[in-house]
């Protein structure tokens, strides 16, 4: 027993560091495609890059528009077979810090600092015939997950939702993969669209495999928990999924961290309830990956509605990540500092992993 407690130590310690580990990266090109910035990033010297599995992410570190250090999380949108370079597609969100600074001053040649590549969200391994559905920047993960499977030359669906076909991302590559049957959705088509009109439901995802595919979701939390709850009254037995973020909680439950009470009600985590109750908790990315928001919790339930990227221990939680199921008591190393301004204004940001 004392070994396996002390191997486990050990374990996460590892892991830990591993997890602080960063890369430098440099800018080979740059593209813009409307609201989105396509990177493709390589080593500085030519050398080949860690691996990747498809649906992983890395971060990316950096300074917003007031050079504040900031990191976000974005995942893979490449063929995670090859290691010459990492391509994302950042969706230039108003009010998001790092998205807004890399549209204003990224170029080509630049050097940046990333992770390296990290998550769980991860195609399995079958012959069963695969869907996936992606909402808007949401087909980044499903890109490489397509390659993934047509290599295991399984049948594989894509059905991708969006409001125009200007906002479909890698288009021309989509239509052009082998093996690849593409499904879009236009909520506002053009006159002359001739594919699917309006926003898609289980019935037609189910319909295009049945009962025993995997059906795999990165988009909205509405969308992907309406979807996987009404593919489980047809029948679908294996649903996976990446949110953006997890729907606001309906429920009230008292908060208690520190000493300061919040509530749960109207809001998508419990970090989102702590800051709204002005508790000064240190965090970045609200999206499981930058572990700034690590918790104990010293009495209470809660649920998981994000999976993290970073490994807690013992006690310990990501508040971005959960939403309590009864009346929860935490506590937490907290600087005292001056608040930011989206912490004093009690302002809750959804970023997502794909921001």
């Amino acid at each position: 027993m004392v070994v396996y407690f002390t191997a486990s130590g050990f374990w996460r310690i590892y892991l830990q560091q591993q997890q602080q580990k960063r890369l430098q990266l440099k800018l080979a090109r740059v593209k813009r495609q409307g609201q989105y910035l396509k990177l493709w990033l390589q080593h500085p010297d030519g050398l080949l890059l860690p691996k990747a599995k498809a649906g992983q992410h890395i971060l990316l570190y950096g300074k917003d528009l007031q050079g504040k250090p900031v990191s976000r999380a974005y995942s893979l949108a490449q063929d995670c077979s090859q290691q010459r370079y990492y391509q994302l597609v950042i969706k230039a969100e108003t009010d998001g810090r790092l998205s807004q600074a890399l549209f204003q001053h990224l170029k080509v040649g630049d050097l940046v600092e990333s992770s390296y590549p990290r998550g769980h969200f991860l195609l399995n391994r079958s012959r069963q015939p695969l869907v996936l559905v992606a909402g808007g920047v949401g087909i980044t993960p499903m890109l490489a997950m397509a390659y993934a499977a047509i290599r295991q030359k399984r049948q594989v669906f894509l059905v991708y939702q969006a409001r125009r076909l200007e906002d479909i991302v890698f288009y021309p590559l989509l239509r052009r993969l082998p093996r690849l049957q593409l499904r879009i959705a236009l909520t506002q088509p053009p006159t002359d669209w001739q594919g699917f009109k309006g926003r898609i439901d289980a019935g037609y995802l189910y319909k295009l495999a049945g009962p025993q595919a995997q059906y795999y979701f990165c988009a909205s939390a509405k969308m992907v928990e309406q979807l996987i709850y009404d593919l489980g009254i047809l029948g679908a037995q294996y649903c996976y999924a990446e949110l953006f973020s997890a729907s606001a909680s309906e429920q009230s439950f008292p908060i208690e961290i520190n000493g300061i009470f919040a509530d749960s009600q109207g809001h998508k985590s419990v970090l989102d309830a702590i800051l709204a109750a002005r508790v000064p908790l240190n965090y970045d990315c609200k999206g499981g990956s930058c572990g700034l928001c690590k918790v104990r919790v010293v009495k209470g339930e809660y649920q998981q509605v994000l999976e993290p990227s970073i490994s807690c221990g013992g006690d310990e939680v990501l508040a971005c990540c959960i939403q309590p199921n009864s009346a929860l008591v935490l506590s937490a190393d907290i600087q005292s500092e001056e608040l930011s301004p989206e912490q004093s204004a009690g302002l809750i940001a959804v970023t997502t992993t794909n921001t």
